[in-house]
């Protein structure tokens, strides 16, 4: 699995555990249970059938990084936390205003990571501008 600073190798353990109510069996569950490298460990709780694979699971539980990422970046570039609307129409449409906006920066991030690939192996295009987000805004800059 690739993390922000290169690949992860958590430690993972799935378990089915049966969940008590009133003190009485209820439905069985999945245990997801990961440790990180620093130690810290996390648990979570997953409504899948028996047969489900273990990856399958996994997969599922490291989708949430990818998740906060996108609205780390949205929050952090983009403006999302920075509405004043008085309806949920105008939240709606700032919302989506945003999220386009980072689809379309996405799209641009994908576009100038093939380029510089392409680059390498074509030095004629090693002068050529990249773009990267920075505050918001774009700025050009040479790798």
């Amino acid at each position: 699995m690739e993390g922000a600073k290169g690949p992860v190798e958590p430690l993972v353990k799935c378990c089915r555990i049966i969940e008590m109510q009133d003190g009485r069996d209820a439905e069985e569950l999945w245990l997801y249970i990961r440790q990180y490298e620093d130690g810290r460990i996390k648990y979570a709780l997953s409504n899948a059938p028996e047969d489900t694979d273990i990856e399958e699971l996994h997969h599922a539980a490291t989708l949430r990084w990818a998740i906060e990422q996108s609205f780390q970046e949205c929050k952090s570039y983009l403006g999302m936390s920075n509405y004043e609307t008085r309806s949920y129409q105008g939240w709606r449409r700032h919302m989506l205003l945003v999220m386009v906006a980072h689809l379309f920066v996405l799209e641009e991030r994908r576009q100038f990571q093939k380029k510089r690939r392409r680059s390498r192996n074509h030095p004629d295009l090693d002068d050529a501008p990249s773009f990267a987000l920075n505050s918001g805004r774009y700025h050009a800059r040479s790798f």
